[in-house]
């Protein structure tokens, strides 16, 4: 431990004063060439100044993430289920006809899912 300790001290006594003015330099010139606000997709609200479109535009995408969010989580359902039917059957508690019956279910299940949550954002 003592070792690790005289190393972090070398180190810091070594790059202490380079990597402080490092990490103030450093916002300053990355600060000047920032990019402008990317516009939500409401056909240029933003230098328009219709701030109803843009808001608009922000939870469109909004309902977008959330109803993709919820597909990838029934994907991590439907495998977390599949895994285990999987593990019943190597340990011959359940039938292996069970894993490709649960696994197409679910396969099934998800599509449809997804396919719902597809037409929810349209019409939202």
């Amino acid at each position: 431990m003592k070792k690790l300790k005289g190393l972090f001290t070398r180190i810091n006594y070594k790059l202490g004063l380079p990597l402080m003015a490092s990490f103030i330099l450093l916002p300053m010139q990355t600060m000047a060439a920032m990019p402008t606000a990317v516009d939500s997709g409401s056909s240029g609200a933003a230098t328009s100044g219709d701030w109803l479109a843009l808001l608009t535009g922000y939870v469109d995408k909004g309902t977008d993430l959330i109803a993709w969010g919820v597909a990838i989580l029934g994907f991590i359902v439907l495998a977390v289920v599949t895994l285990g039917k999987f593990n019943d059957a190597r340990k011959n508690k359940a039938e292996w006809s069970e894993v490709g019956l649960t696994a197409g279910v679910g396969v099934v299940i998800l599509l449809f899912m997804v396919f719902l949550s597809t037409e929810a954002t349209k019409v939202i």
